[in-house]
Formats: structure tokens, sequence, C-alpha cells
């Protein structure tokens, strides 16, 4: 038996529309949710733009979406921690659990990874969906659905401020101040970094930077990066430097920014595949070049910041659409980039907060 979903589906770049799917009942240790919230994420605008996102590539049609705040409204059988009607949020890597890196921990490296709402698994910007009961949490009374919603990048941003090492006391830079940007920016300061500078080419975004902790910002457009971050640091350059663009001109920006001895961590996903470094800089500079890949064990701890407003999650927001809207409101913010920080779908009437 099934039931009718409509979703919001890709058909190619810039080809969304909404359609009327089957969505089956949840089999044992899984559940249907039905999403309230849903945020428009940076890779669901590469998949609308290019109909790809890094080496992921569009090759038939598909349901975007994975930040979702939802209701629980079927629960398959062995399922005993969730019941119809639960509010919650969907972590939406859905790794294999036997692997040697989930056996690890490190479930975000998992080979086998079904991601939802990057090809070829389907997403969440629907009505109904089947999960699998494993990677659902409550969400508190506490949050709104809106809040659930962001909840997806806050994990994002955490794992990024942890994998760098950011302790207190230490000058960081995020390159980058959309929505993971400031993110990291707000996991960054939690840990007790600081001084906590934010670069972007767009004002609007440093305008939320600054509200949201950051101690500088600046237009690279206006004055110099590489200027600032000396004179903050007294001509040493950043502990640590973040890059949550993706764009070649930031990731080689990232090695002028830091100190020697310092760390530079990717977060981005980068559209090139190739981009030429000097592995001589990095050896006699005695840099530290990481990465942090999505999140592992995050969104618990996420869901307890957001509890105890430790961090703002509706700030970020700037446009909210109905999904009925869905594919006017994806091209409205493809086309308005320096003023949409983060615009979010709603698919029922939620608390969608804020």
């Amino acid at each position: 038996m099934s039931i009718t979903s409509t979703a919001l589906v890709l058909r190619g770049p810039r080809e969304i529309v909404l359609e009327e799917r089957p969505c089956d009942d949840p089999g044992p240790g899984e559940v249907i949710v039905a999403p309230q919230v849903v945020g428009i994420c940076g890779s669901d605008l590469h998949l609308y733009r290019e109909g790809r996102i890094g080496d992921s590539i569009l090759e038939r049609p598909l349901v975007l979406g994975h930040e979702a705040a939802a209701r629980v409204a079927a629960v398959g059988a062995g399922v005993t921690e969730l019941k119809e009607g639960d509010r919650v949020i969907v972590e939406p890597g859905l790794a294999c659990d036997r692997c040697a890196w989930c056996r690890s921990g490190r479930y975000n490296l998992c080979p086998h990874v079904r991601f939802m709402g990057v090809p070829p698994t389907d997403g969440l910007m629907a009505s109904r969906v089947r999960v699998p009961a494993r990677w659902v949490h409550h969400l508190p009374d506490e949050l709104s659905d809106a809040e659930g919603a962001m909840i997806e990048p806050l994990a994002v941003g955490l794992q990024a401020a942890h994998e760098a090492g950011v302790a207190p006391g230490q000058t960081v830079v995020v390159l980058g101040a959309g929505p993971i940007g400031l993110m990291i920016l707000q996991a960054a300061r939690i840990r007790g970094a600081g001084p906590l500078i934010a670069i972007d080419l767009a004002d609007r975004p440093l305008e939320m930077a600054r509200r949201l902790g950051a101690d500088f910002t600046v237009n690279p457009r206006e004055a110099s990066p590489v200027d600032l971050v000396q004179e903050i640091t007294g001509g040493t350059g950043a502990d640590i430097v973040i890059e949550a663009v993706g764009a070649a001109a930031t990731i080689r920006q990232a090695f002028d920014l830091v100190r020697r001895g310092g760390v530079i961590t990717l977060v981005g996903i980068a559209s090139e595949p190739t981009i030429p470094l000097s592995t001589n800089r990095i050896v006699r500079g005695g840099l530290q070049v990481r990465s942090s890949f999505r999140y592992a064990h995050q969104h618990p701890i996420a869901l307890r910041l957001a509890a105890a407003r430790r961090v703002d999650l509706l700030a970020p927001i700037t446009h909210r659409f109905a999904a009925a809207q869905a594919p006017e409101g994806f091209q409205f913010v493809d086309q308005h980039k320096d003023t949409v920080i983060k615009g979010i779908l709603t698919f029922a009437d939620g608390r969608e907060g804020g």
C-alpha cells in the first residue's frame, strides 16, 4: 500500500516541478515523516543551476532537500522511540552502519552513504517521506520548525569547528558568510575563539556575521582581508582559517591569511576538480591543511545548543516560500545572492517561528 506525496522534483538545470509521487508504507525500522519546513541549501542551488554538486551528477529526476523539520506520520514495525505526531528532524546522511568508518564512529565518511537530496537519493522536499528511524531525532518543544530546519547546517558548522581544532583565544577567519559560514562562526564563538573575522563579497551577510558574533568583517571589494588580518594579529596571521565557499580564489586566499604553523580547514565543495597549490609553501610554513565533510554525532549537540539558546538559528533566514511557490522561490534565491542569506520552504502549517 502507498500514499501520495507532493514532491519538489528537479528534472534538469533550472527545471523544477511539483508532482505527485507514491510513498510506500514504512517497513521495519522505518517511519514516514511529513516535512513542515525545509531549508534551501547551497548544494540544492548547485544542483538547480548546474545539475551537479561536486562529483554527484543529476542523471534522473530528483527530489531535492536535506534540511527538514517534520512530523512523524506513520511508524513501522520495531520502532519504539518515535510515535505518530512527534516533532522531529531528519539527519539526512543515511550511512550503512556496517563499514569500518561507521564502526569507528566516523560515519560521515561512509563510502556507502545515501545522502538525501543528492543524486541518486531523493530528498525531503515532499509532503511525505519514508526514512530509517535510526536517523530521526526528536525536536525539542523550545524550538520552532524553522529552527529545526536549521539544525542540519548548524551540525555542519559544529563539525567544521571540531575538525579545525578551534580553541579559546584563537584568531579564526571564516571565508564566506553564507548560512554555513555563519554557523561555523557561531560554533567558533561557542568554543571561545576570538577575535573572529568574517570575509564575504556581499554586505548583507557581513552585517549578519557581526550580529552573530564576528569581531571584524571585510568585503574584499572594499578592503584587503590580508591587510586587516595582519593588523589584527600584529603581522603573524590567523591561527585558523576555515574556507566555506568552495571557490578557487578563496581557497588560495586562505594561505595568505593563516600564520606559520596555522591550520586551514576546507569545508566548501569546489566546482573545480583541481586547484593548484604550492606544497612547498605548506611544508615550509608548517601548515596543517584539513577538511571537514558533513558531520558525525553533531545533531544531538546542535539540538541541545539551540534549545539552550546558545545559537541564533532564525537570524540567517531572510526569505520564506510556500511549497507551492518553490519553483519561483528557487529562481528568486538564485537571482538575488546579494540579498538572500537563507531561504526556507513551508510544506505545512507548522510552528515556523521567527
